[in-house]
């Protein structure tokens, strides 16, 4: 379902994206696409961050197991 609503954007944005509506049916579905895929890297982020803090939560143990298979190794 598509909702009605107002932007303001500066007069150089709307210029730039003014240039770009060729490529796109129009300016509404252009900053639809562009708010996706910001989102899109935001929950990236965050999920790259939780990543992170579990390794770093983990990297004793993780290290010590890495150590053990490569002593196991040689």
């Amino acid at each position: 379902m598509k909702v009605k609503t107002s932007i303001t954007l500066s007069a150089s944005i709307l210029e730039q994206l003014s240039s770009l509506e060729t490529k796109y049916t129009n300016r509404s579905k252009l900053i639809e696409e562009a708010i996706v895929l910001f989102l899109e890297k935001i929950k990236k982020e965050v999920r790259n961050q939780n990543d992170l803090s579990i390794l770093n939560k983990n990297s004793d143990s993780l290290n010590k197991e890495a150590l053990e298979v490569l002593e196991f190794q040689n």
